[in-house]
């Protein structure tokens, strides 16, 4: 009898070291709430000595974090209640670089120029951190929030390409790490063991309003990963290892994309499909957008640069699944996730025109905002996984 109690204590000791150290390692995840305005992710960060909060967007699409500076005067810049000036920060370093001019579509880019600072999310402080102080910003933003914090489009070792003269150039003073703010955060808190941040949405409402309230919709989570937010499994997507153009970040083949039984587009080879939270729409080459578009009668429409379509009570029933399959999986979105009603009662698509390259796909908010979206550095690779409290997406394992 005392031998099997021994044996009880033992496996609750055993039990309990192991509830222990998983508890241990989810408390070593940084988290960061966020809100969703108009399929964007949008959370904090903290910039200077002393510090001062921005809403950015949080961008997987590029590598250059930036905010908007007080040199900044036109309407986006003026409706924002914060303004960065880098002679009210104790640690801003002007690295005297040409300026930084980054064009995200006709008409919507910014001018930045090239500083370090002390940036900190979630909790998490990267100093020396390389950023854009942006004095023109055009068609991006909105009162809520003006900026990015670059979380992807680096280099497969780390670095970007806004940096392009040697650090022997620099100063002391001047010092400025290359990299992004996600991979200086890994080196100088995790190592190379927890490389991995992600998104998850907490309340799937309102991805397409504009927000006058500070409620949550989301968490950003950095350092590892949480298998206390999702169920199932996490479907993984390899990151390229050729042909991927200026970065494999954040990029995986996309071999085949269908609406139903309607039409099937079997994708040119080496075709990548990039996660991007900086769209919120999911964005195809020119020709293929148009042939998906035209099988469920929708019109391009010149004015406001998307798809039109007529509206019904039930989109489910009058409209086809979108599926998008990659090397080991399907993804399945129901026509509620992919076509959306404007205040004038107008129903558009979320699928849209990218460029004319064919190869070229982007998965924004409409596509992402369904999972728990995860970017494993450690292993180069993009995982997605289905939120605890379910959605209407699919993920669907392919058998070769």
């Amino acid at each position: 009898m005392r031998f099997t109690t021994i044996l009880l204590s033992s496996a609750a000791l055993l039990i309990s070291s192991a509830s222990s150290a998983t508890l241990e390692k989810r408390c070593s995840l940084k988290r960061e709430p966020m809100t969703i305005e108009d399929g964007l992710p949008i959370a904090n960060i903290k910039v200077g000595t002393p510090p001062q909060n921005f809403p950015v967007v949080f961008d997987t699409s590029n590598s250059l974090t930036w905010i908007p500076s007080v040199d900044c005067h036109t309407r986006e810049c003026r409706q924002q209640a914060h303004l960065y000036n880098p002679a009210d920060s104790s640690t801003a370093v002007n690295l005297h670089r040409p300026k930084v001019s980054i064009k995200y579509d006709e008409g919507v880019c910014i001018d930045a120029r090239l500083y370090t600072e002390c940036i900190s999310v979630a909790g998490l402080q990267v100093c020396n951190q390389m950023f854009g102080s942006a004095y023109s910003v055009k068609g991006l933003g909105s009162e809520n929030y003006l900026g990015s914090l670059g979380l992807g489009g680096f280099n497969a070792d780390g670095s970007t390409n806004y940096l392009n003269n040697s650090a022997s150039q620099l100063t002391k003073r001047q010092f400025a790490n290359g990299a992004g703010y996600a991979q200086n955060a890994y080196q100088s808190s995790y190592g190379v063991g927890s490389q991995q941040f992600g998104m998850v949405v907490t309340n799937p409402s309102g991805f397409y309003q504009k927000r006058n309230n500070d409620k949550s919709d989301a968490e950003f989570i950095f350092g590892g990963i949480d298998h206390n937010v999702y169920k199932g499994d996490i479907a993984y997507f390899n990151l390229p290892t050729c042909d991927y153009g200026d970065t494999p970040y954040w990029k995986t083949e996309i071999k085949c994309v269908k609406l139903g039984d309607k039409i099937d587009i079997k994708l040119a080879p080496k075709s990548l499909a990039s996660f991007s939270t900086g769209s919120n729409y999911i964005l195809a080459p020119t020709k293929q957008a148009d042939l998906l578009h035209e099988a469920i009668d929708a019109e391009y429409d010149e004015v406001d640069n998307r798809y039109v379509m007529e509206c019904c009570d039930d989109l489910d029933e009058k409209y086809p699944t979108f599926k998008l399959d990659f090397e080991d999986y399907r993804v399945s979105l129901p026509p509620k996730l992919y076509i959306k009603k404007d205040s004038n009662g107008q129903c558009y698509s979320l699928i849209n025109r990218n460029t004319d390259d064919e190869t070229s796909w982007i998965l924004g908010g409409a596509f992402l905002n369904s999972f728990y979206h995860i970017y494993d550095s450690s292993n180069n690779r993009v995982g997605l996984a289905i939120p605890k409290k379910g959605c209407e997406a699919k993920i669907h394992k392919l058998h070769k």
